[in-house]
């Protein structure tokens, strides 16, 4: 396993375009990203300019999000009911996919139940997304009461429907805070996993500063079999300590 950062959450109080050096100067080659512009489809010099950030910066991205609506005011993701947006969003990240040799796209799917179109819309991005080599990924989170997504067991049904061109991200926060028994999911399908993120709780800080067995749960990740990457998505560290992974 590799170590990658999140640079959407680790410097909020930076600039979209200076986060990739930031990370760099952090000592992270690696990165992944939300999505870094206002709405779902950019203008071509907006999206020229956040991959010059990344080159620029000499690091690489590995993942990064599609558009999840206006997820201040509580959206988290589009593809039930604003298809045109979301094939924008799609299209758009796919893209910068290509240009940068980012291949994870993770995917939030809205809020309540995940109507049948949606299933199909998902399903028909996904085998576009596998057909350049990427994927989008089923993320469980908290803290959003009507998701439909909130176990490895939600996102690995939903992937069996969507079929090639999907995967599973297992964030070992958001399973932790929905009470999961993240030591059974590791066990049962962690091998299976195609990315991984962490933080620790409560509060959503650096490894280290919380109370979860993180170091442990990335031992069974390795034991299990998984290869894949470890992201760090967590809130600015005050004092970040090291986990072995």
């Amino acid at each position: 396993m590799s170590v990658a950062v999140n640079v959407s959450i680790r410097y909020p109080d930076v600039p979209v375009l200076e986060r990739p050096a930031r990370a760099r100067a952090d000592g992270f080659d690696v990165v992944e990203s939300w999505w870094p512009f206002p709405t779902a489809g950019p203008a071509a010099a907006e999206v020229d300019a956040f991959c010059a950030s990344i080159t620029d910066a000499g690091v690489q991205l590995i993942a990064m999000n599609l558009f999840g609506g206006d997820m201040a005011a509580g959206e988290r993701g589009i593809v039930g009911d604003r298809p045109v947006e979301f094939e924008d969003s799609l299209a758009t990240g796919l893209a910068i996919g290509r240009r940068l040799g980012c291949t994870m796209h993770n995917t939030l799917v809205g809020r309540g139940p995940v109507a049948d179109a949606a299933v199909e819309r998902l399903a028909a991005a996904c085998a576009t997304a596998a057909a350049q080599g990427s994927t989008l990924l089923i993320e469980p989170l908290s803290a959003v009461a009507d998701y439909p997504v909130l176990t490895t067991g939600d996102a690995f049904a939903l992937v069996e429907r969507l079929g090639v061109g999907s995967g599973v991200l297992a964030d070992l926060y958001h399973l932790a805070v929905n009470e999961e028994d993240v030591d059974a999911a590791i066990a049962g399908r962690g091998a299976e996993f195609t990315h991984v993120q962490i933080a620790d709780a409560p509060g959503r800080g650096a490894p280290g500063t919380g109370s979860l067995p993180l170091a442990r749960w990335l031992r069974s990740l390795r034991a299990v079999g998984y290869a894949g990457w470890v992201a760090l998505e967590h809130v600015p560290p005050a004092g970040e300590q090291k986990v072995g992974l």
